[in-house]
């Protein structure tokens, strides 16, 4: 029940905030959880709630999202692998 109410509060998301082309969408936010990961939404690897692709810049992104952003360059991705935050270490 739990589970549905993530995929409908998503759809909603994407409806309302667009589903424009764009290297992270909302279907990371499920990679990211498939991959053992606590993320709720997209402020997970981003500083702004709803980043937008034809406004969006790397420096809006946190150190986790900056971490895939480097990753997805690095192995010439064309887009994130959500599955790398694993490797993900957090700064003390």
């Amino acid at each position: 029940m739990k589970l549905a109410v993530h995929a409908v509060a998503g759809a909603v998301v994407m409806v309302v905030v667009g589903a424009g082309p764009s290297f992270a969408t909302p279907n990371m936010i499920a990679a990211a959880k498939k991959a053992g990961m606590p993320a709720t939404n997209c402020q997970y690897c981003h500083t702004t709630a709803a980043p937008k692709k034809d406004s969006w810049k790397p420096e809006e992104l946190n150190d986790r999202g900056k971490f895939l952003f480097d990753d997805m360059k690095a192995r010439n991705l064309k887009a994130p692998d959500a599955a790398k935050l694993k490797d993900f270490q957090e700064k003390k």
